[in-house]
């Protein structure tokens, strides 16, 4: 069976680097990605494949496909996911009525508790709940 990915190469622009399995959003400069200054980010690039620890360094960043990410609190399988805090991890979409969410894509695998692993399929859009 075959896998279809799309990984793409930036520099890392956070001072102190970019974990592994962290959303990351884009950078101040073209080619650059950063974790997220808020919760619900915009402008998400995708998923950090590998800790990059220097600044400036390349990192790469799953934008297709499926990627493991940190979560944030449970998830359950299937629900949409969106980032939950500066750290880059992901929670269920939870915002209020009415809300412009950022969503990464779609939960493949459960979290039972904070910073469990879970595997999401990328499938980044924007949607009002």
């Amino acid at each position: 069976m075959a896998s279809y990915i799309l990984d793409k190469a930036y520099a890392a622009a956070d001072d102190d680097g970019i974990g592994a399995c962290r959303v990351v959003v884009q950078g101040d400069n073209p080619g650059e990605a950063k974790l997220p200054t808020e919760a619900n980010a915009g402008a998400i690039l995708g998923v950090s494949v590998h800790s990059q620890p220097l600044r400036g360094a390349n990192i790469a960043v799953r934008k297709a496909g499926i990627a493991r990410v940190l979560a944030a609190a449970p998830i359950r399988v299937g629900e949409p996911v969106n980032i939950a805090d500066t750290s880059g991890r992901v929670k269920e979409v939870d915002e209020d009525t009415g809300a412009k969410v950022n969503c990464l894509g779609f939960a493949e695998t459960a979290a039972d508790n904070e910073n469990d692993l879970v595997e999401v399929f990328i499938a980044l859009h924007e949607r009002t709940i």
